[in-house]
Order: C-alpha cells, then sequence, then structure tokens
C-alpha cells in the first residue's frame, strides 16, 4: 500500500487497528482571509461602535495581512509534517467555492485537492471541517443559520465537497463549536452577526445548526463511498465558576451556571444523549423544545476542543484560582479539566479526538508546561480506557484569533504580519515534537506506553507534581485554594476577550 493511500485510510477502515493521531490543526480562512463570507465582512467593519472608529478586529492588522495558506500550503503542511505530525485537521471554505449561490470556483476546487494531495505526500491524514465559522456573505443575507430553510444550501455544499474530495478523506467534520460561535455572534456581539445579547436569535441559530448536522450526515452517508466515511461533529467543551461562595459572589454564580448552560455543556449533551433540544432563558424558562423522532443524533466521532475552565471574580471579571497561572487569554492553565473532558464525553458512546487544545502565550514561557500537562491528562485517559484517538494542537502558525487580532500567539510557529518573524518553531512548542515523534501511531500502542507511564509517575502521570515544581498549582482537594511552596500567590491576569479555535 502507498504511504499516501494509507494515510487517507485513517480510523475509517474497520479492518485496520485503531490509529492515534497526532498533528495541528487550523482554519484556512484565520490564515487566508477570503473576498465574500461574512467573517471578512465582519473584520472590514467597525461593529458595533462605528460611531467610534473601534474597529472589530484588535490591533493593527487585519486579516488582509496574513500567512497565506492559499499560496504557502506546501510550506505550511511542510511544517507540520516535520514536528512529527501524521495528521492535518483544516476547513473547506465554503465562500470561495462557492461565492455566489449556485456558482462554483472550480479553481478553488482544484487548490484544495493540490492541498489534500500534499498532505497525502508527506503521509498526513487529512481531517476536513465543512464549517469553521466561516460561510459565504449571500448565505449570510439569506438569514444564515437562523432560517432553517437554509439548511439545504449547506447539505448541497456537504455533497459537492464528498463527491469532489470524498475518496482522499476519511475523518469529516460537519461543525467546528455551534456554541462558541452562539457566544460570540449572538450574546457578546464580537463575531457576526455581531448581536449582543440576542438569546432568542441564538437558541434558533443553534436549533437550525444542530439540525442542519443531521441532514448532512444522513446526506454524506447516502452518497456513493459515503458509508465508510466517519462524520463527527466539533464542540467547546468549557465549564465556567465563580471564584468564591457567599452573597458576594451570587451574580457570579449565576452568570457561570448560563455560562455554562448556553456555551460550555448542557444543550449539546442532552441533545447529543437524547435527540432532544431545549433552549432555555433567564426568568422565561424553555423557549425552544423539539425532540427528532429518530432519537440521538448519528455521530461517528466526537470532536473535543478544551482549553481551560472560566473563573468569575465578584465583580464578574475573567480570573483563576490562587497559584494558578493565567494564560494570555481569560483562562489559566489547568490539566484536570481535560481528562474530565473526556470522561465526561465518553458517555456518547463515539470514539473522540482532542480537536482543538493550546495556548495564547506571547513570551512562550508557559507553552511547554502546558503541552506537558495537556498531553499527560489525554495519555492518562487513553491509560484509563477511554476510547480516544487523537491529538491536534491548535494551531500550527500564528494566526488571526477573529476578534482578538494578531494579538493572541497560539501557533507551533512564531509568525508576525509585520514581515518580522516567519515561520519559526517556538522553543516550547519542541514539548509536542518529543510527544509527537517519539508516541507510538497506532491506539494500542500508545494505551499500552500511558499505562507503563503511569505505573512509574502515578495515576495522573506526576502532572500534579509537576506543576507544583513549576509553582503553577490549580484548585486543591476538596475544592480548597492552594498556594505554591512558598505560599505565594503566582496567578497572572489574563488580557484576552475570548477563546476560539
Amino acid at each position: 500500500m502507498s504511504k499516501a493511500k494509507a494515510a487517507s485510510n485513517g480510523n475509517g477502515d474497520g479492518d485496520a487497528p485503531p490509529r492515534f493521531l497526532k498533528g495541528a490543526a487550523i482554519s484556512v480562512w484565520q490564515n487566508s482571509g477570503d473576498n465574500g463570507s461574512n467573517w471578512t465582512d465582519f473584520a472590514r467593519s467597525r461593529w458595533p461602535f462605528r460611531s467610534f472608529g473601534v474597529s472589530a478586529i484588535r490591533g493593527k492588522y487585519n486579516i488582509d495581512k496574513c500567512s497565506d495558506f492559499w499560496n504557502n500550503y506546501e510550506k505550511d503542511i511542510k511544517l507540520a509534517a516535520d514536528i512529527g505530525s501524521t495528521t492535518f485537521r483544516f476547513s473547506f471554505e465554503w465562500a470561495r467555492i462557492e461565492p455566489e449561490r449556485g456558482v462554483y470556483d472550480m479553481e478553488a476546487v482544484r487548490r484544495y485537492h493540490q492541498m489534500i494531495d500534499c498532505m497525502l505526500s508527506h503521509g498526513l491524514v487529512p481531517n476536513a471541517t465543512l464549517w469553521h465559522f466561516v460561510h459565504p456573505t449571500w448565505f449570510e443575507k439569506a438569514g444564515g443559520w437562523t432560517k432553517e430553510e437554509n439548511i439545504p444550501a449547506f447539505v448541497k455544499f456537504s455533497e459537492l465537497c464528498f463527491k469532489w474530495f470524498g475518496s482522499k478523506i476519511t475523518l469529516w467534520a460537519t461543525f467546528n463549536e455551534p456554541t462558541c460561535y452562539l457566544f460570540l455572534g449572538w450574546v457578546v456581539g464580537i463575531a457576526p452577526p455581531g448581536r449582543i445579547f440576542d438569546l432568542v436569535g441564538a437558541g434558533r441559530m443553534l436549533s437550525t445548526m444542530l439540525k442542519a448536522h443531521v441532514a448532512a450526515y444522513k446526506a454524506i452517508k447516502a452518497m456513493p463511498g459515503g458509508q465508510a466515511a466517519q462524520v463527527g461533529l466539533v464542540s467547546h467543551h468549557i465549564t465556567f465558576e465563580a471564584q468564591g461562595t457567599g452573597l458576594v459572589y451570587g451574580v457570579a454564580k449565576l452568570l457561570s451556571d448560563w455560562m455554562t448552560y448556553w456555551w460550555g455543556w448542557d444543550v449539546m449533551e442532552h441533545w447529543m444523549m437524547t435527540g432532544e433540544f431545549v433552549w432555555k432563558l433567564p426568568v422565561l424558562g424553555t423557549w425552544q423544545q423539539w425532540k427528532d423522532p429518530n432519537g440521538r443524533p448519528p455521530c461517528d466521532w466526537w470532536g473535543i476542543n478544551y482549553y481551560s475552565r472560566g473563573i468569575f471574580s465578584w465583580y464578574l471579571a475573567p480570573s483563576c484560582r490562587a497559584a494558578e497561572v493565567m494564560t494570555d487569554m481569560y483562562y489559566p492553565v489547568y490539566p484536570e479539566g481535560m481528562y474530565n473532558c473526556i470522561k465526561r464525553c465518553s458517555k456518547f458512546g463515539i470514539p473522540m479526538y482532542i480537536t482543538e487544545t493550546g495556548i495564547a502565550d506571547s513570551r512562550d514561557d508557559r507553552r511547554a508546561i502546558m503541552i506537558d500537562a495537556y498531553f499527560k491528562a489525554v495519555l492518562r485517559a487513553v491509560a484509563d480506557g477511554y476510547d480516544v484517538r487523537g491529538f491536534y494542537y491548535w494551531t500550527l502558525l500564528d494566526n488571526l484569533e477573529w476578534a482578538t487580532g494578531y494579538t493572541m500567539k497560539f501557533g507551533l510557529y512564531a509568525w508576525e504580519p509585520d514581515g518580522s518573524v516567519d515561520r519559526k518553531l517556538k522553543e516550547g512548542s519542541k514539548t509536542l515534537v518529543r510527544y509527537f515523534k517519539t508516541l507510538p501511531d497506532d491506539l494500542a500502542g500508545v494505551r499500552e506506553a500511558s499505562r507503563k507511564a503511569q505505573a512509574v509517575l502515578g495515576h495522573d502521570m506526576g502532572v500534579e507534581a509537576e506543576l507544583r515544581e513549576e509553582g503553577i498549582v490549580h484548585m486543591g482537594p476538596g475544592g480548597k485554594d492552594v498556594q505554591n511552596a512558598k505560599g505565594e500567590n503566582v496567578g497572572r491576569k489574563g488580557v484576552g476577550v475570548v477563546a476560539v479555535g
């Protein structure tokens, strides 16, 4: 079997033992932009404070200044292979393929074929996302995901992508982080369509998107070769909690509960377990509810995007526990949450992939410890028997992180829009390279290696001891805050606004 053909099998070959895939994840738009999508329009706007001259994107540079993956894909895919990757997660940009309704850019289709062929030539299993926050302007003007009559347009796009690329790709995701998009676009307004606290519209959007997942899944499976495809869904898993207890934290507790419900877990988990969609609002109660007569939604694998958990101070500012170290975003390094997330998602009864995890770290002084602790949390879950089949770091290169612009440095490779740095591997990223190049490629081999490590390091893979040695301590036993060995609070304040990939 050729290397390219072997890579294309992914984990969809029922006769082959499951692989453990290792790689990086990107959104093509965040590294390339386009000329006609909801996000390009939003990025060039000054919503919602146009009268004050405030740009929708933080910082000096916008998406017009990017690393241009569209034309530099060969260089960037090779960078992914150089760090020991066996897979590459990317997105099909609907706006490039169908810039006008019913009009298809076959040059864009050919470019995607070239990208996929490049991945396969480097032995990388393609993992394709059909919608990663971005869709054509014409779809947005038609009402986007707030109107169920728009679902067939997405299903048609999904069918065409599978028709064109299905022979080369086994792993498909319909959507990336529906609830994160909901929160950014309908609650805080820092993503298109830029609505603020439109909770009714948010519920309508999520309801439509989940129905679109089911429709696209069934359409792909009904196509020639569709039964061999592995079609999944990627969700952002985050919980929120108040920094303390008592009356002074009452509002923070209330907000945390609603944030966890809307964004983090509750709606998606209930839908996955029952096929029932329930959308609740403060005071008003249940606003929207329906149940699929076929029961639980079809899904071949579950994508876990996990970064941390959110903590609110009594005055609702992003915070952390005593002795926790904050990333440049609004949350701390919290590896225990990764394990808990995997354990909770295992209830769905399907294979899991860590489709995104990473750290915004402009100083590159926390990346190594984060990667080590989070990867060990995943290996601990594998050792304990949970069906985790891959790990994708977010992201390959520093890119435009949506509304936060180029201020959030998630990349394994440094890249600056002013041209001062071009694709330089960061020192902290070398920890991930060591994992990628030393771990086996098969799930059974990773499980065996993880159990051997547990026997030496302890059940948590030595993460707690390592964090303490670094002066980074997460919440202690029994929910009591702890400090480092010197009794110092070494936490740092975050400077970010939102965590997205």
